[in-house]
């Protein structure tokens, strides 16, 4: 147990920096480690804007089923991208820079997530066919009759006959990518013998949170009780929805602990792979999801609702009820959980689905049931 915790049961980013007293590392780090399990594999395209935590979803998805994963960027043109996808036609001249997505030969596999990428995955597989198999993560806002499968959180609510629900948000964070990023240049740096690590995620404003000066202050208040009672050292990362000056808020406050500069390369799984504890604001699912991949507490820090937000509060709920999550009071505690693994289940059910045999190349942990509405 990591020093500075009491034990009780239970069952998104850019660069990097320190700031304070000592030197910023030198290290290059980012969300994504390279992985040359997958070089020789069948490639698998993943169609989205390109936001970190779509391509987390989608890599994980790809690998888990032993695919190499090829991101391509997708956007509506202007126009299009403000109505809703029932007017948006499905052909291609919506599309921008659709000649990335020719190709003689189909991918076997395109995973797409995002409502950017809806009518290029249905041209595509209108164009293709049986050829290739399309995988819709998320809600796609259409019939998910257009897509082979689709894979939605179970709080988004949306049911058919190749609907797979998951607990949480898909991604790429597995037990051998956490122990590369700790063993790197940029794991070995963030770490402080003798103090327990509290890692920071910070989301950012979106449709139902603002990210208010209260909901900052409380936050930078709590932080404090850890870093007092508990001598934690703190590393704090934004996400690309973080405002500049929420960040320089941080800097302000913690200048003696670790605070990314987006200026810098991402530690984003080096500072999941470090932490005795993390703390996520509640805005975010894909960042709550990656921070249980690591098995350790996930303290969820509540935010004001501008607008009401039942999706986070059922995905918050599961999380919380499952043992996983607890909700941010200014203190640390210690409690066990199996972490989620819904890629790993989903990737054995897309090669079962392609006819493909069982992945015994990439390394597949026991996941947490994934529901299949047939």
């Amino acid at each position: 147990m990591a020093p500075g915790f009491s034990s009780s049961s239970g069952s998104e980013p850019r660069g990097a920096q320190a700031h304070g007293h000592a030197p910023a590392p030198h290290f290059r780090a980012s969300a994504s480690l390279p992985d040359d399990r997958f070089q020789d594999a069948p490639v698998c395209w993943g169609l989205s804007i390109g936001v970190a935590g779509m391509l987390s979803q989608m890599r994980g998805v790809a690998q888990s089923a032993g695919f190499r994963f090829e991101p391509k960027k997708t956007r509506l043109k202007r126009g299009w991208h403000w109505l809703p996808l029932s007017l948006v036609p499905t052909r291609m001249s919506v599309v921008r820079d659709a000649d990335t997505l020719d190709s003689r030969l189909p991918p076997p596999l395109i995973i797409t997530c995002g409502r950017h990428s809806v009518i290029p995955a249905i041209c595509l597989k209108e164009r293709w066919g049986a050829r290739t198999f399309v995988v819709f993560v998320q809600n796609p806002l259409v019939d998910p009759a257009n897509f082979d499968l689709v894979i939605a959180p179970e709080h988004d609510g949306v049911t058919g006959d190749n609907v797979i629900n998951t607990r949480g948000a898909l991604h790429h964070v597995t037990p051998e990518l956490l122990a590369t990023a700790r063993d790197s240049d940029a794991g070995r740096e963030l770490q402080r013998p003798g103090q327990p690590v509290v890692t920071v995620l910070l989301g950012g404003p979106n449709r139902c949170y603002g990210f208010s000066k209260p909901d900052i202050a409380r936050l930078i208040d709590k932080l404090r009780m850890v870093v007092q009672r508990d001598n934690a050292r703190l590393i704090i990362v934004s996400s690309r929805r973080t405002p500049e000056p929420v960040r320089a808020r941080f800097v302000e406050e913690f200048s003696d602990h670790y605070v990314w500069d987006p200026a810098r390369e991402n530690p984003y799984l080096a500072a999941l792979a470090v932490a005795d504890a993390i703390v996520v604001t509640c805005d975010s699912v894909s960042m709550t999801s990656e921070a249980a991949a690591t098995g350790r507490p996930v303290f969820i820090e509540p935010l004001t609702e501008r607008f009401p937000a039942p999706r986070f509060r059922r995905f918050q709920d599961s999380f919380r009820h499952a043992g996983i999550t607890r909700r941010f009071e200014g203190r640390l505690e210690h409690w066990t959980y199996t972490p989620p693994d819904d890629a790993a289940r989903i990737g054995r059910i897309i090669r079962e689905e392609m006819g493909l045999p069982p992945n015994h190349s990439s390394s597949i942990s026991q996941a947490c049931p994934a529901t299949v509405a047939r």
